[in-house]
């Protein structure tokens, strides 16, 4: 429970964005206690309906989400299309710190909400910019989600296969989750400089980028004739990768200190003494025999259960886990312990499981949970806020503009 004030109190955040990327951004900055107003056009954030691809939820009592990426914000519609919605929007940016989108360049030049118009506004606006493939260059005007600039052309994809076999069907918003946090970073860091310069800035952050840093390893070993995919079977050193058990289970282990841990790993876990002293006891004697001893070790692991090996290898002082399901993560209690996971009542009595944002503070604590807000829910008190008259929100209305 939060503790005290929100840290980013006072900070005022216009989310002009849609699906993850850009709202997981104004998530992260709602949480540590920004005021995020999310604009949305009449039929709103499509992500308010793909949920029941992953068999979620949709409804508006229940749709967690949505929840996931837009809780704790303001919501209003307005019809950026229009001379009169474009003005609503300037109207909020004049008195905003961060206008927050992930549209692309093109569009936003187009409906004139692209940076150098609304700095013009705005001097000292810090302009928090999600892309797919950045600003420049022959795809900056692709369409992009992570799947495409994240998974596929930034190699996370072909990184993750199994040599040999087809490329995995990849895990929907992770590398939007990582950009939406990489631009809060940056957003803050803006921040932090408009504080002592008295300047705005526009922060951009692209999924392209976010997956090359993250690939960084195997991208800058590439040059060096280090090739990606790789099979489990030929992995850094023979000891470094996967194992099934007789339970059908998966234990990775990260075998880093490789002449340090090789003893307790062969008088404890495997119990083969006898390979002390071998030609796999040193770290270049086991890369120079992997195609020997890890189909050793395949056939040794493959012996006892999951429990047996977990029980082995934290005896021996090495790292490892079991690999795990997404649904076992909702019952893990490391989770549970740190409050990663909590239980959110939905207005329809349904008790479900969401997750908190994974920056946790020691002082100010984890801020209490506000739903994300419903379609349009805070048009009228958000315009009145900024100088419209009950009057002019009506003829708004009437046009449709929200």
């Amino acid at each position: 429970m939060n503790k005290g004030q929100n840290m980013l109190e006072g900070l005022r955040v216009i989310e002009f964005a849609n699906f993850v990327a850009g709202p997981c951004c104004g998530r992260l900055l709602a949480d540590w206690g920004a005021e995020v107003i999310k604009i949305e056009p009449s039929f709103g954030d499509t992500m308010r309906i793909v949920g029941v691809q992953w068999n979620s939820p949709i409804t508006e009592e229940e749709n967690p989400l949505f929840e996931n990426e837009n809780a704790g914000k303001k919501g209003i519609i307005v019809d950026a299309n229009t001379e009169e919605g474009k003005k609503i929007i300037y109207d909020l940016v004049k008195n905003a710190d961060v206008f927050l989108t992930n549209t692309r360049q093109k569009a936003l030049v187009k409906s004139k909400l692209d940076y150098s118009t609304l700095k013009e506004i705005n001097p000292k606006i810090i302009y928090g910019h999600l892309l797919g493939y950045g600003e420049k260059g022959p795809a900056k005007d692709t369409p992009a989600f992570d799947y495409t600039a994240y998974f596929a052309r930034g190699g996370i994809a072909l990184g993750l296969m199994e040599k040999g076999t087809s490329p995995c069907n990849t895990a929907a918003a992770m590398g939007d989750h990582y950009a939406g946090m990489s631009l809060a970073a940056g957003i803050l860091a803006a921040l932090h400089r408009r504080e002592k310069l008295g300047i705005g800035e526009k922060v951009s952050v692209a999924l392209f980028h976010t997956a090359v840093f993250g690939m960084g390893l195997p991208v800058v070993s590439a040059q060096y004739g280090y090739s990606m995919p790789i099979t489990r079977r030929m992995p850094p050193n023979p000891i470094n990768t996967t194992f099934k058990t007789q339970d059908e289970q998966w234990i990775q282990i990260a075998f880093f200190q490789y002449e340090k841990w090789f003893p307790n790993f062969c008088n404890i876990v495997i119990e083969r003494p006898d390979l002390i002293d071998g030609p796999y006891s040193t770290l270049k004697g086991g890369i120079k025999g992997i195609n020997e001893f890890v189909p050793m070790l395949e056939e040794i692991f493959i012996q006892k259960p999951a429990k047996e090996w977990i029980k082995r290898l934290s005896e021996a002082g090495i790292p490892f886990e079991k690999l795990q399901t997404p649904g076992e993560i909702l019952e893990d209690e490391q989770c549970w312990a740190n409050d990663y996971l909590f239980k959110h009542t939905y207005e329809n009595g349904h008790e479900g499981i969401l997750y908190n944002t994974p920056v946790l503070f020691e002082e100010y604590g984890i801020k209490e949970f506000v739903r994300a807000p419903k379609l349009g829910e805070h048009t009228e008190e958000t315009l009145k806020e900024i100088g419209y008259s009950d009057e002019q929100i009506k003829e708004l209305k009437d046009k449709k503009i929200i």
